[in-house]
């Protein structure tokens, strides 16, 4: 995504996930992950993980002053972006992909409407995949599994899944149903560049980069 932005850098560390998908994410969880990126004094920071989407937004925003804490940078999370861009463009009527358990789309809705964005419409798939899994599957399949999202009357099609690479499709499904895509993984960089002062258009990836 940032392949014609030489300026910006981009480091990440990864971190061992718990074993359940309910469990949540602090710093105890992160390890020596944050320290590491602090070292390299960045400007901004981003735990890549979708779980407060379920778990609670409040959790990722206490994550969010921990890591500042510890790394001096301003913090945002996967969740947390995908909430900012849907009300940067007033996005209250949504449809969810999730590649996971059907029953945590229950959850998510639940954490939306706190939010004022109503869920009114889902895509899972038939079996529950590992984080291996969803990294594998193929353009087809991650297409198969958007494309009943657009089905109902919504105004956005929220991806949620950091492995699940929505993002390369979301153009193009924009360009044939007219309705924006907020990947959870384009959200992050689109929050991180924001919340870095770094901000600026970056086409061929949907409406949320392309107006940034």
């Amino acid at each position: 995504m940032l392949a014609d932005w030489p300026e910006i850098g981009v480091h990440y560390s990864r971190f061992r996930l718990p074993p359940n998908l309910d469990d949540a994410i602090d710093l105890d969880v992160l390890g020596d992950a944050p320290l590491l990126l602090g070292d390299a004094e960045v400007d901004a920071l981003a735990f890549h993980g979708t779980s407060g989407s379920w778990t609670g937004l409040a959790g990722d925003r206490r994550l969010c002053a921990a890591l500042t804490q510890a790394t001096g940078a301003p913090a945002t999370t996967a969740s947390l972006a995908v909430l900012a861009a849907l009300q940067e463009f007033s996005l209250t009527r949504i449809a969810v992909v999730f590649p996971g358990p059907a029953d945590i789309v229950s959850l998510i809705q639940r954490e939306y409407a706190g939010h004022g964005i109503d869920l009114v419409h889902r895509s899972v798939p038939a079996a529950v995949m590992s984080n291996p899994q969803i990294a594998r599957l193929s353009r087809a399949e991650i297409g198969a599994l958007m494309r009943p999202a657009f089905g109902g009357d919504v105004e956005a099609v929220v991806c949620v899944g950091t492995n699940l690479r929505s993002g390369y499709l979301a153009a193009e499904f924009e360009a044939e149903f007219g309705v924006p895509v907020i990947d959870s993984a384009t959200a992050t960089l689109w929050h991180l560049l924001r919340i870095a002062g770094a901000s600026g258009p970056i086409p061929g990836w949907g409406r949320l980069l392309a107006a940034s």
